[in-house]
Order: structure tokens, then C-alpha cells, then sequence
């Protein structure tokens, strides 16, 4: 099972753990991630998100793809809100399932790390004294991504 959403809409973590686990009974294993905007040093405010749609769900559909047929994940469960979220706001969720559990967590792994350089997001922060600032790559995100090059 393959789940790809690009929402604004909050998701419900339980619920999308449920789904990877529903349908059989050779999951061993099943590892998820949530990730939130999260408040600096500079008093960030809010995190905007910019995509275009076509090429941001087909970004994240060959990247969950990738995961299944590299860890045989039996689900993979890829969530990204987009708009304007607030520091505390959940922003990402990444779930795998497998027959094991280091199947699972590897391919949540990968995915975090592939989605934090591959996905075409673009990302303005927003801090309490008004300034708005385009956020820009980040080295040790494409030096994580690159430990999972074949």
C-alpha cells in the first residue's frame, strides 16, 4: 500500500498508523515519523510552504516508490502539509511498514533524509519582528541524503 498526500489539512498520526498496519498479517514492523515546525534562536513565527503540486506529488510518489521496492516495505504512508503552519505545527509524516522492523525504520530513514533534498518545496520563515526569510539548503541535510546513494 502507497499513500501520498500534499495537504494544508492537519493528519491524524493514529489513524495513519492504522492504515499501515490494516490489510496483513506479515507486518513485523512498522516506523513512523512526525515531524513540526520548530521555534530558533530568532523567535520564529511561522514556516510557509510553497510547492507546485503536479511536480511536488510526483517528486514525493517515485521517492515513497524507491523506498518500497528498496526495503520491501508491504506499506509507505508519505505526508506534507503545505500553506502557512505555526512554530508546533506538525508539518510531515513518514510510515513504513515491513515483514521487519529494520526494513521499516531504514525506509522511514531514507525518506526523511531524501525528502529534506529531493522534494521541491519552498520554504519561507516567518520570525515576530516581520522579517520573512527563504529558507536555503542545507549541507548536512544533502550529506545525509548522499549516505543513501547506490
Amino acid at each position: 500500500m502507497l499513500r501520498v498526500l500534499v495537504q494544508p489539512e492537519l493528519f491524524d498520526m493514529g489513524a495513519e498508523m492504522d492504515r499501515l498496519s490494516a490489510g496483513s498479517r506479515s507486518i513485523g514492523g512498522i516506523s513512523v515519523f512526525m515531524g513540526q515546525v520548530r521555534d530558533g534562536p530568532d523567535g520564529l513565527e511561522s514556516l510557509t510552504l510553497e510547492h507546485y503540486p503536479a511536480m511536488t506529488e510526483k517528486v514525493l510518489t517515485a521517492l515513497a516508490d524507491e523506498a518500497v521496492r528498496r526495503f520491501s516495505l508491504t506499506g509507505c504512508t508519505l505526508i506534507h502539509r503545505v500553506g502557512t503552519l505555526p512554530v508546533g505545527a506538525p508539518i510531515v509524516f513518514v510510515g513504513t511498514s515491513s515483514a521487519h522492523r529494520a526494513e521499516a525504520l531504514a525506509g522511514t530513514n531514507f525518506l526523511i533524509d531524501r525528502l529534506k533534498t529531493g522534494a521541491p518545496f519552498w520554504k519561507c520563515e516567518r520570525y515576530h519582528d516581520g522579517r520573512c526569510v527563504w529558507v536555503d539548503a542545507r549541507e548536512a541535510d544533502d550529506k545525509a541524503s548522499a549516505l543513501w546513494d547506490e
